[in-house]
C-alpha cells in the first residue's frame, strides 16, 4: 500500500495506541481465554496495520503470513458469533458487551485484513514482477499494486469501516450515562479508533 507521508504516520500512530492499549487488555488479570485470544488478534492486526504503510512493513508483516493469521482470526470470531452462548465472548469488548452484532463485525474486520494480505502479495513479488492486468510501481520506499477490481473493493470497505467507525462513536455517546467498567469505555475507543483507522487504511491510492 502506497500512502502520503502524513497518512503514514496517521496510521503507524493511531494503530500503535491500538496495539498498546490491546496488549494492556491480553495481559490484565482475571481476563479469560477466549476475551485474551481476541485481545492477541487485536494487537496483532493492529501491529500489521502501523507497519504496513512503510516499506519495513513487508519484513514486519508478510502477506501471506497475514493471511494465514487473520484467516485463523476470522474462523475464531465466527464461530464465536455462531455459537456465542456456547463458547462464551470477551465480555469488556466494547459498550454493550459482546453481543452477535459486534462480534460479527470483528469477522468482517479480520476477513478484511485478509484482503489486504492478498492485495500486497505482488508487492512482496518486488517490482520486476509482471502480471497480467497489475500495474506494478515501485520508488525504493514504497509500492503500489493495482488490479482494475481492488478499487471497487477498496471503496466498499472504506464505507463499510466509515460507517462502523459512526456505529462505534454512537455506542460510546449512547453508553456515556449507562454505569460501565472504565476498561469497557477504553475499550470501545479502542475499537473506534481500530474501525476508523481501517477505514482510512483502504482508500484507493495511485
Amino acid at each position: 500500500m502506497s500512502h502520503s507521508l502524513t497518512l503514514s504516520v496517521l496510521l503507524t500512530v493511531l494503530f500503535t495506541v491500538t496495539a498498546a492499549g490491546y496488549l494492556g487488555f491480553a495481559f490484565r488479570p482475571g481476563s479469560d481465554g477466549v476475551s485474551r485470544v481476541s485481545d492477541v488478534f487485536h494487537v496483532l492486526m493492529s501491529v500489521a496495520m502501523l507497519a504496513m504503510p512503510w516499506a519495513w512493513g513487508m519484513t514486519l508483516a508478510p502477506p501471506t503470513l497475514q493471511i494465514i493469521v487473520f484467516a485463523v482470526a476470522t474462523l475464531f470470531y465466527l464461530v464465536l458469533t455462531l455459537g456465542s452462548t456456547r463458547y462464551g465472548g470477551h465480555a469488556h469488548h466494547g459498550p454493550g458487551g459482546s453481543g452477535r452484532l459486534v462480534l460479527g463485525y470483528h469477522v468482517v474486520m479480520m476477513a478484511a485484513m485478509v484482503v489486504m494480505g492478498v492485495m500486497m502479495l505482488p508487492m512482496a513479488g518486488g517490482a520486476s514482477m509482471s502480471m497480467p492486468g497489475m500495474n506494478m510501481t515501485g520508488s525504493g520506499h514504497s509500492m503500489h499494486a493495482s488490479w482494475s477490481g481492488w478499487t471497487s473493493i477498496s471503496w466498499i470497505l472504506v464505507v463499510v469501516f466509515a460507517a462502523a467507525t459512526v456505529w462505534m462513536l454512537g455506542r460510546l455517546i449512547a453508553s456515556a450515562h449507562v454505569r460501565q467498567h472504565p476498561l469497557a469505555r477504553l475499550d470501545g475507543v479502542l475499537l473506534l479508533l481500530m474501525s476508523a483507522g481501517m477505514a482510512l487504511a483502504f482508500i484507493p491510492t495511485s
